[in-house]
């Protein structure tokens, strides 16, 4: 009897100790999750706004000598919904080129991509998307995630912002830098963007590398190239 009562109460010390962890994370995660969520669509929001160059509400707020900046979740919401088109393309451009497949012979399941339009005066600004691919940087094993924008011709980049990367920070992870990004407004992209090493940038479709990130500058070059190749093989499906 005294046996089975030990067997128990190791049992149970077993179950209490596993349960207790699992339980943390899980609240964690449930209180977690949405403000995650919402920090990427803000995020999300924001990149779209600031490359099109439309302005919303921004703050300051002083604090012990300390001046911390902020921006109006609600105003960005509202000033996004009133000035950009979001369409949904219902066919992946990395599985089927324009033309072969129509929406309702779409496999169920399948995400389309999102298309970001903003018109002024009656004329399209610009056109951007988001895309996420692995492998491109000097972290083969995680995603960098980009929105992607270009001019009303297709063909000139109105700006790129990084979303989401886990390349090394001070190194790769200074593709966030604006004197990084900023390069990128007005080059061509036909026939390919180029990000030059060892030299300077000189023509209209050539960006500096970042300087001592050799794997991340080509694979921001390969990355952009190949989403704008996927781009171009399924605008014929979009209305513009």
């Amino acid at each position: 009897m005294e046996e089975l009562k030990k067997l128990i109460n190791r049992i149970g010390s077993i179950l209490l100790i596993t349960f207790l962890p699992c339980a943390v994370l899980l609240l964690v995660y449930f209180y977690t999750a949405p403000k995650i969520a919402e920090y990427s669509e803000i995020k999300e929001k924001r990149a779209v706004l600031d490359i099109f160059q439309v302005p919303y509400r921004m703050y300051e707020k002083k604090f012990l000598g300390f001046t911390f900046k902020g921006y109006d979740k609600k105003d960005i919401r509202e000033v996004f919904q009133n000035n950009v088109t979001v369409e949904e393309k219902p066919v992946s451009w990395e599985s089927q080129p324009a033309g072969t497949q129509t929406a309702a012979e779409q496999p169920k399941g399948t995400q389309g991509k999102r298309l970001f339009k903003y018109v002024k005066d009656g004329k399209l600004q610009g056109v951007g998307f988001v895309e996420t691919k692995m492998g491109y940087g000097y972290n083969k094993s995680s995603t960098i995630s980009l929105f992607i924008c270009v001019e009303s011709d297709l063909e000139t980049l109105k700006g790129i912002e990084v979303l989401d990367h886990s390349e090394t920070p001070g190194l790769g992870g200074r593709m966030t830098e604006e004197q990084f990004k900023s390069q990128f407004i007005g080059k061509k992209l036909k026939p390919k963007l180029v990000v030059v090493r060892g030299r300077k940038a000189e023509t209209s479709n050539e960006v500096d590398a970042i300087t001592g990130a050799t794997n991340t500058s080509k694979g921001i070059e390969a990355f952009i190239n190949d989403a704008m190749k996927e781009f171009w093989e399924g605008q014929g499906e979009v209305k513009w």
